[in-house]
């Protein structure tokens, strides 16, 4: 008896599963009609809307304030967020269109700056790719943003500061970093999500350093790794500031290995005896500035580097040797020289044997993408 239960049982789990399944399909498929229906309504308003535009008329305030109903639902947003790539095509029309729907917008921040996390994430994305007015100092749709950032969804957070980086000012995208950095440890965004969201900002880059490096002091550590990552793919105007960092022995070492990177892109010859320092320290438990610094001596010219990057070669560190051979290569430096040079030593012969089979390796690869070219089948197929 017991067994003809559980079969029963699990016959019933499975037919409950296929229900669902086959249900949760036929939900789908319907969504996308709903969503078409919704794009077609949105489209069809939109076409009247711009008509009085060519003929010099505003928009009507009977249809902002239907836009202002339809987009407080998220779906409704979702079809509109599909329409404005429609529509959008550089005209003066198009961007006259924009800006009369922006006391929309900023009524809708308001509405979904109160709900809950998943629809202000998704608004947040909505304001970066669509959101005419951009970097404008006081702006209450950049205040609702901010706002976001203080929320624990992740995707919130990371949404928001997409955001502020699309049209925020600088003193709002700061305030919002700082603000971030005053939260909990383990709600914190990781230095590379901050990094890569800084370097996708559209304002004035010069200005945003400047306030960043104003506050670099009070920002948390992980955040001064973003803000100095950032620096160094965008302004070579820091090298004073880059080698004091270096400098500094009290500086936490993460720190010091992006002023070290910061130095590799912009070489300056102040920073030089520091590198050739870093590289010559036979400490293999300081191997991390020897193998950065082997790399950004690449840039470096002169027999000292040379020297210096020979005897990096005899390091016990695989990094250090994979480095310093890069940039001795990178310094014209011949693989016939180098094997003369490192001698009999095992580890050293290996890594310029490694370094050369990658090289023919990547050759051979080349040369198969360029033959594919030439017969015109597609690389990869």
């Amino acid at each position: 008896m017991g067994a003809e239960v559980l079969l029963y049982g699990y016959g019933f789990v499975c037919l409950s599963m296929l229900g669902f399944n086959l249900f949760y399909g036929l939900y789908l498929r319907a969504g996308g009609r709903r969503l078409k229906r919704r794009l077609d309504r949105l489209r069809h308003q939109a076409a009247a809307q711009q008509k009085n535009l060519l003929e010099g008329r505003p928009l009507e305030e009977s249809y902002l304030s239907w836009m202002r109903r339809r987009l407080s639902r998220v779906q409704n947003l979702l079809a509109f967020d599909y329409l404005l790539d429609e529509l959008e095509d550089g005209t003066s029309i198009f961007q006259a269109y924009l800006h009369q729907l922006q006391p929309v917008f900023l009524y809708l921040a308001a509405i979904y700056g109160r709900r809950e996390d998943t629809q202000a994430a998704y608004y947040c994305h909505f304001l970066a790719r669509h959101q005419l007015q951009r970097h404008m100092q006081m702006d209450q749709i950049q205040q609702m943003v901010a706002a976001c950032v203080h929320r624990e969804s992740f995707y919130c957070r990371v949404n928001a500061l997409k955001a502020l980086c699309a049209f925020g000012s600088p003193q709002t995208l700061v305030e919002a970093l700082s603000e971030l950095g005053r939260q909990p440890e383990d709600t914190q965004l990781h230095e590379k999500v901050v990094a890569e969201a800084l370097l996708t900002y559209t304002g004035d880059t010069e200005e945003l350093i400047r306030q960043l490096w104003q506050r670099f002091d009070q920002f948390p550590l992980r955040l001064q790794r973003a803000v100095l990552d950032y620096i160094r793919f965008k302004s070579g105007a820091y090298r004073g500031q880059m080698l004091q960092i270096l400098l500094d022995n009290s500086q936490d070492k993460e720190l010091r290995f992006s002023a070290i990177r910061y130095f590799g892109r912009y070489p300056d010859p102040a920073a030089r005896p520091a590198l050739l320092e870093f590289v010559r320290d036979p400490d293999i438990l300081r191997w991390e500035f020897a193998a950065i610094s082997a790399s950004s001596l690449a840039r470096y010219p002169g027999q000292e580097v040379v020297d210096a990057l020979m005897r990096a070669m005899h390091s016990p560190n695989w990094y250090v040797r994979f480095n310093a051979s890069a940039s001795l290569e990178a310094q014209g430096v011949s693989y016939e020289e180098m094997l003369r040079a490192v001698g009999s030593d095992r580890y050293a012969r290996e890594m310029l044997t490694y370094r050369l089979e990658s090289r023919r390796l990547e050759g051979l690869e080349a040369a198969q993408e360029q033959l594919e070219q030439q017969k015109g089948v597609p690389v990869g197929v």
